[in-house]
């Protein structure tokens, strides 16, 4: 029995040995793998692993393999569940409630109720907040999204909090699929039109609302891009028809280098266009805007875009599922590169709200009626979240400066050998030392104690009750 045993441990090392001797050795002979390599290593695989893998694990392994090799995060094999999915996302189509969610005070609070949604009907308003979700405390906007969308026909019970009482609400989900454009009349003649995404019935609504806009005698218009993650080429395409009237829309370059040119021919708008952007517009959305700013049809308010400049190819495979790659590269029309890169706005804003007001600006408006309720903030009756745009400190409402500085017009400016904070307008200035009281700073951001704009800008009204706050102000000219 010994003499077995040791047997066994003296044939270790000659299989070490030839181990390492394959490893320290000189290099086999030079070569490609090849398809029939591939499908060698997925049957050994299937019969000798000790895991026993399935073939369509191995086989999936091997497609997101070669995808990974081309290091492209565009590129990407669905599955047909996930093509089900992702044709919804594209359309804007989900199934839950309808509501818009966002952390206050620690606490998940409904921002908007999509109108004739389950929530609507079911009695739940913009303003509540979500305490439970069918019978668990949710403390992220993550942990209620995630139990408040499921199966169509199936129900949810959501407890929230309305005015300091607590309410037990049931609702039904079903699919609901978001408009992707939304638009109202500003005020001073200034149209504003929200477009969420690309889809495919973006261009007809599109046209809609813009007629309807243009029928109450709007005299310029602001174009929201904000969040806009693109969509479908041939629908950017026909809604840049009402702002081009003819020329290159964008460059298409393939893999040999070649252009074709997408082409747009229209019939452009005689009144200024503004157009809206952040770090989340994408894709169609940039080809878009960046060729209403190369054709000078338009300004772009905002923060540099997200810099997605490729295009990819919806293919079928005959197995199931579809194969989205990669295969051209756009530029601008005026030959600039956006993929990594992006689009550069002409006037630069930090803050929703704050690139709202600027557009409004921008467009020519003068008159703002401006409320805040917690968190929410109502422009002219356009109703968007920015939660730090006023605030209570210590009894006392304070406006950020970047909000102060759109709203009335003015610069803002920090100047770190005086450690004071500036606006400046029409030559005159606001500065305030940091230590100074009417100054508010958290987290590196300023905000100016109202009292002290009104008094420096005599146009601005306000007024506060409770959590809400209005601001009301006519520009010169």
């Amino acid at each position: 029995m010994r003499r077995k045993w040791i047997t066994r441990l003296a044939a270790w090392p000659l299989v070490l040995a030839l181990l390492l001797s394959g490893a320290a050795g000189g290099a086999p002979a030079a070569h490609a793998e090849t398809a029939q390599q591939l499908e060698e290593v997925r049957q050994l695989l299937e019969r000798y692993h000790l895991s026993r893998p399935e073939e369509s694990a191995l086989n999936r392994a091997a497609i997101e393999g070669m995808i990974r090799a081309l290091d492209d995060p565009y590129t990407e094999y669905l599955s047909p569940e996930e093509w089900e999915a992702y044709q919804k996302d594209l359309e804007q189509e989900f199934v839950g409630i309808g509501v818009y969610l966002t952390i206050h005070n620690q606490a998940v609070y409904i921002t908007d109720v999509i109108p004739d949604s389950p929530a609507e009907k079911a009695g739940i308003r913009a303003g509540d907040t979500i305490l439970e979700v069918d019978g668990k405390a949710v403390r992220t906007t993550d942990e209620a999204r995630n139990r408040l969308l499921g199966k169509a026909g199936t129900s949810v019970t959501v407890k929230v909090l309305r005015d300091g009482r607590e309410l037990t609400i049931r609702v039904t989900r079903q699919l609901i699929r978001l408009a992707s454009v939304n638009g109202q009349l500003m005020g001073d003649g200034v149209g504003y039109l929200a477009l969420t995404g690309f889809t495919s019935d973006a261009p007809a609504l599109f046209a809609e609302r813009l007629r309807q806009l243009e029928g109450g005698g709007i005299k310029a218009l602001i174009v929201d891009l904000r969040n806009n993650g693109g969509g479908y080429i041939e629908a950017a395409q026909k809604i840049a028809s009402h702002f081009i009237k003819e020329g290159v829309l964008a460059h298409m370059i393939n893999r040999d280098g070649v252009d074709t040119p997408l082409t747009v021919s229209g019939t452009p708008r005689t009144y200024p266009v503004v157009l809206l952007v952040n770090e989340v517009t994408a894709s169609a959305a940039e080809l878009f805007a960046g060729a209403l700013q190369d054709y000078g049809v338009a300004r772009l308010v905002g923060r540099p875009t997200y810099g997605k400049g490729v295009t990819q190819l919806l293919i079928p495979l005959s197995g199931g599922g579809v194969l989205k790659v990669t295969t051209q590269e756009y530029l601008t029309p005026k030959n600039r590169k956006v993929e990594g890169i992006g689009l550069k706005p002409d006037i630069p804003v930090q803050g929703s709200a704050s690139q709202l007001v600027a557009a409004f600006r921008a467009a020519g408006g003068k008159t703002l009626q401006v409320s805040y309720t917690e968190g929410n903030v109502t422009v002219n009756g356009v109703r968007m979240r920015q939660s730090n745009a006023l605030y209570n400190h210590n009894g006392a409402w304070y406006v950020n400066g970047h909000f102060a500085a759109a709203v009335l017009g003015a610069g803002i400016r920090y100047d770190a050998a005086s450690r004071t904070v500036s606006l400046t307008r029409d030559g005159k200035s606001l500065t305030l030392r940091i230590d100074d009281k009417r100054l508010h700073v958290q987290n590196g951001v300023s905000a100016f104690d109202i009292r002290a704009l009104a008094e420096w800008a005599p146009e601005l009204r306000w007024n506060a009750e409770g959590n809400a706050v209005k601001l009301t102000l006519t520009a010169a000219g």
